[in-house]
């Protein structure tokens, strides 16, 4: 997980088929964030709200097509974003 001004995520596994778990930590245990997936053309295709310290989602692939992705977390004027390939 790299971690940028106190903020960190990861994607597992990565290349993802039916699932894809998004480990993160934010800044405080106040801090409120969102986990975007967006497409090569930025389209945003999954939403997750995610707050506290640290934690984890999971996000159903399934409904999602094969490709490469941008996932990005956005807290409090900071975003680190890495990239998610969906194999089927």
């Amino acid at each position: 997980m790299a971690d940028a001004y106190g903020i960190s995520i990861s994607a597992n596994p990565n290349p993802a088929s039916s699932w894809v778990s998004f480990n993160y930590a934010l800044r405080d245990e106040k801090s409120k964030a969102v986990i975007e997936v967006s497409d090569v053309a930025g389209r945003v295709v999954a939403s997750l709200n995610v707050h506290g310290k640290q934690g984890q989602k999971v996000l159903d692939t399934r409904e999602i097509h094969a490709g490469a992705y941008i996932y990005t977390l956005k807290t409090e004027g900071f975003v680190k974003s890495g990239k998610l390939i969906i194999n089927k």
